[in-house]
């Protein structure tokens, strides 16, 4: 932990994504490999990330599968094509090596059954990565199945299975191999509320005895009414594009006076002496006590505690202070789902682009950067336009250029770490590009800043 404060406050370098070698595979493809009409098939290495919440509306972990347009071609393409799919997908995520994957939350991998024998599995973490297998072309085969799931189990790998109302027709053996699961995720679009308690009412009864509580997810949830329908009916876990929405959202309430962090972010910028700093940290006990609770904690190793908050700036360091009030802004009194998904969002992509600082032809300045991806989203934050804030803010000029979309290294920079979070395969590589860049590290890099947005925004519980 102390390793991880040193890292928040600049004490330590974060870890650097080795740059790209020409040989390496780029997102958005994979090793050709040949088809039955004898033309060059490749497949994706691009993942896609969606976070799920639990009933505390608190990001439990995340579900990792292809972009949407590559799935619905799966249901028409050649049969094989799954299988190589998948070895992409998974390829993508043991690059980055034991438990780096997302550290103590859940990682739901999305699988055709076919791949189940595909040895990449077995280097994934076993303490939080759970199997999800989404039947495409055709019926699952319980008897070819089970002996692989029951070898999976028995390493450690929890596993469940996507249902689709389409395929409940087609596949009539899906909930009798749901039922003996770990999890089950709905897609909750084809289903009215009398069928979803059908569903899990018929699952329920073809559970094994013997077996621990089936835990569900209610996938698909493009809106808060359909949310609230999935949870007051009793479900664990719950994605979908409702989850990240932007539209309609109101400041946060919070702790924090944030005209005054931005009042004392100025005075950083403006090389106001430490007193006059201080005196103004003084009109705030709210933060004047985060500060001294910060500066005396066990971490920070001072043989005496600091009263005076002078001193705990000068022992602190402006650049330090300045980060270090950068996210007190993303303090919030009581959060729901929108404040964590907000933060986090923030938090990943201030690590993306610091980590990023000096390759390609990123900027250099890595403080800037983080910076940059920090303030990305501060107009959702604080309920007003990026422009309105930004009169407030006195950012170094080419972060404030970035941030109101001027072109420019800082505005590719921003851009590429945008597009890291989206659905398209086709615009990471192409970004990756303007910047010097090469997607399939950039995609890892995107993964290890959300690992360590984590472990910041899980401080507070």
């Amino acid at each position: 932990m102390a390793g991880f404060f040193k890292r928040l406050m600049g004490k330590g370098e974060p870890e650097a994504t080795p740059a790209a070698t020409p040989a390496e595979p780029v997102a958005g493809s994979a090793p050709a490999t040949q088809t039955e009409s004898g033309k060059d098939e490749a497949a994706p290495s691009f993942v896609c990330r969606e976070p799920l919440l639990d009933r505390k509306e608190r990001i439990a972990g995340y579900q990792f599968s292809m972009p949407e347009d590559v799935e619905l071609r799966l249901q028409t393409d050649f049969e094989f094509l799954p299988r190589i799919y998948d070895d992409a997908v998974l390829r993508n995520l043991t690059a980055l090596g034991g438990e780096a994957l997302l550290g103590p939350r859940l990682a739901f991998v999305r699988l055709a059954p076919d791949s189940l024998d595909n040895p990449r599995l077995y280097k994934l973490p076993t303490t939080n990565t759970v199997l999800m297998l989404a039947p495409v072309r055709k019926e699952p085969v319980a008897e070819t199945l089970m002996p692989q799931l029951a070898a999976l189990r028995q390493a450690g790998y929890a596993h469940g299975w996507l249902l689709r109302h389409a395929q409940l027709a087609q596949f009539p053996r899906l909930p009798e191999l749901a039922a003996a699961a770990d999890y089950v995720q709905i897609d909750a679009t084809g289903f009215t509320g009398m069928d979803l308690k059908e569903l899990l009412k018929s699952i329920a009864a073809l559970r094994p005895a013997g077996l621990p509580k089936l835990r569900l997810i209610a996938g698909g949830l493009n809106s808060f009414d359909e949310f609230n329908l999935c949870f007051r009916a009793g479900l664990d876990l719950f994605l979908g594009r409702f989850v990240t929405q932007r539209e309609n959202w109101h400041p946060p309430a919070s702790n924090i006076n944030r005209m005054r962090v931005f009042t004392l972010l100025n005075l950083l910028r403006s090389d106001t002496e430490v007193g006059a700093i201080a005196q103004e940290l003084k009109h705030d006990p709210v933060l004047a006590f985060k500060l001294l609770r910060y500066i005396n904690s066990p971490l920070m190793g001072l043989m005496s505690p600091v009263t005076g908050l002078d001193k705990a700036l000068i022992l602190l360091g402006r650049e330090k202070f300045y980060r270090w009030l950068s996210l007190m802004l993303f303090d919030f009194k009581s959060p729901g789902y929108k404040e964590r998904v907000l933060t986090e969002q923030a938090l990943s992509r201030a690590a993306f682009l610091e980590r990023l600082a000096g390759q390609g032809t990123v900027p250099a300045q890595a403080d800037w950067m983080f910076i940059l991806g920090l303030f990305s989203n501060l107009d959702l934050l604080m309920g007003q336009a990026m422009p309105d804030l930004l009169l407030q803010a006195k950012l170094p000029a080419p972060v404030h250029d970035a941030l109101l979309g001027e072109a420019g290294p800082f505005g590719d920079a921003l851009q590429l770490a945008l597009v890291a979070e989206g659905q398209s395969p086709i615009e990471l590589q192409r970004h990756a590009a303007r910047c010097g860049l090469h997607a399939l590290p950039v995609s890892q890099c995107a993964m290890q800043a959300l690992a360590w947005a984590h472990e910041i925004s899980s401080l507070d519980g």
